[in-house]
Order: structure tokens, then sequence, then C-alpha cells
């Protein structure tokens, strides 16, 4: 196998999407270790500015693949166009964020090669030849797998589990322009969910609810610490919105928003993927749980094993005695 990692970046409606800069974050991790060269993947119609765009703000040298149908996402043109590049070149790791575009495309890639498939995965360790981890049982579970060896191994990383790395220099661009046969689908378009007036990533501080809370009167008592900071804002777990407590725009997740305030109080989450996907690039977690064994004290900084309605309080005291 090659010594070399594919990062395939993400771009919608003209942008490439920052969870593709995360991606190379990871990947230099891994370089540090088994000094692999990095390339870059941009597909689309017209590829070049998006291809230029990934090369500036990562450093690393770039590949650029347009051809029919790929100006926005398509698993069929993507793959019948990525495909032929992966099996000549055989690098040893395909990089792709663990998004909708993602987890769709990662397996079909992984059949077309003959190679194998890590999905959501969170961190890696040994290598080279490396293992990757990945959480299973809704954040329980902290799964151990390995791929298989003498493949390339496509594997898909959680978004907020690297930071993006400035570049010392703009990398090569190259674009190639294959031909591909005519293909049976077309992706018709993106419908955005629509927006309220709260916009959680400029938040400094998001004081989340999760269904530890109890109940929906209990939420004043959540929305009361977020108050309690400047630049605070009330986020919220899916099962919290879902059930109808709070509207869509403070769901915090995969589904919700991505955010990395400098604090992120987590009152009564369970910790889910889904949710902490959205949350765990924030420069500090503080988790209240009465469950010990939460997983969302696995990616908190701080964790406070106590009754959520006995220690908000407390805590909102305290900070209006610190600012007398």
């Amino acid at each position: 196998m090659a010594e070399n990692i594919f990062i395939v970046a993400e771009q919608r409606s003209g942008r490439v999407r920052p969870e593709s800069l995360e991606l190379v974050g990871f990947a230099r991790e891994m370089v540090g270790i088994n000094g692999a060269a990095l390339t870059g993947i941009v597909l689309g119609s017209p590829v070049e500015p998006l291809a230029e765009e990934f090369a500036l703000q990562t450093g690393i040298d770039t590949i650029g693949i347009e051809t029919a149908g790929i100006s926005d996402y398509n698993a069929e043109a993507y793959l019948a166009a990525l495909g032929p590049l992966v099996r000549e070149e055989k690098p040893q790791y395909v990089l792709v964020s663990h998004t909708a575009v993602g987890w769709d495309f990662a397996p079909r890639l992984a059949v077309a090669i003959n190679g194998s498939c890590s999905t959501a995965v969170t961190g890696f360790y040994n290598g080279p030849p490396f293992a990757f981890t990945r959480a299973i049982c809704g954040g329980k579970i902290v799964e151990e797998v390995a791929p298989v060896p003498d493949t390339t191994a496509v594997v898909t990383i959680m978004p907020g589990e690297a930071k993006p790395m400035p570049a010392s220099a703009r990398g090569k661009v190259k674009i190639v322009k294959p031909k591909i046969e005519a293909i049976a689908t077309e992706n018709l378009g993106y419908v955005e969910a629509q927006r309220g007036a709260l916009d959680l990533t400029k938040a400094e501080v998001i004081v989340a609810a999760g269904r530890g809370v109890g109940e929906p009167d209990k939420l004043e008592l959540v929305r009361r610490l977020a108050e309690s900071f400047d630049k605070g804002a009330l986020g919220a777990s899916r099962p919290v919105v879902d059930a109808g407590w709070l509207p869509l725009e403070h769901q915090v997740g995969q589904t919700g928003q991505t955010v990395r305030p400098r604090l992120y109080l987590a009152c009564g989450i369970s910790g889910a993927l889904q949710h902490t996907a959205g949350m765990n690039g924030a420069e500090l977690i503080v988790a209240i749980n009465t469950d010990r064994n939460a997983n969302i004290f696995n990616v908190a900084h701080l964790g406070v094993v106590q009754d959520l309605h006995i220690f908000i309080p407390a805590l909102i005291e305290a900070l209006r005695a610190e600012r007398k």
C-alpha cells in the first residue's frame, strides 16, 4: 500500500465545509506517527476554486476532480469519479467526515475498491498500522477496530474530534477531468432548515438541557443559569427538542447546530453521539449528571455528579456573589 492518506473534502454551495479542515488536523496527527504524505481530494463542478480554497487553507497538495453530475453531492457520480483514482493510487487511508454525505459515501467507496470501512471514528492508537476507536451503544461502549491488512481503509471521522491546523504555505493544485458513463440519478438540491433568531454559534457560553432536567417546567432553572453569563445561550439535546420542550433552534448535535463556545455546561444530558458530535469542540465542557457512568463524562473536562436542581441554584448564587 502507498504511504499516502487521501482526505476527501466535502463541499456545498461552492464552499468547503469546515468539517473537512478538521480531517486535515486528524490526518496530521497520524502523519506524526507514520510519516505518510497527505493528499486532498475535492470533487465539484467547477472544482478549481474549491480545490484552490482547500489547498490554501490546509497547505496540502490537492487534486480537484471535475466531471458531469458532481456540482453537488451525488453518490453514483462521486463513486465513478473517485473510485478509479483510489484503485490506481492505493492510499493506505481515505478519510471522510462522518456527516450525512460521509456516512452515505464511505461504505460505497470501500465496497467499490474492495477495501475496509471504519465509521464514526473518534481517535486512533498504535500504528502503523493503526487501530481506531469508536463509540457504540449510544456512547456507553468504546470499541476498537482495525482495518483489514493490505487494503485501503476508508475511515469516517466524527466532527469535532480534531482541530484545523494553520497552513504554513499553499498546497499545489492539480485538476483532473475524468470521463464517466452516464449516471442514473441526480441531486435535486438542498432544502435548508429554517432557523429562528437564535444562533448558538455566536454564544461564548452555552447551557444545554437534557431529558435529565425532568420536565418542561424545570427548564426555567437552566435558562436562568444561561442568563447569568454574558453572551450566554440556552441549548438543548435532541430528546428535549423532540419532546417539544424547546424549538429546533436550540438543538445542539449532528441534526442541530455544531458549536464551539468557550464554556459548555451540559445539564442532565446523557452524552449520546448525536449530541456530543455537535459540542465536543468547546474549549471547556462541564457536565452535571447524577449518573456517574453517563457517557457525557467521557467528553467533559469537568464532571459534577449531583442533582442539577441542587447544583444549579448554588452555581447561580455563586455567580451573583462573584459579580458584587
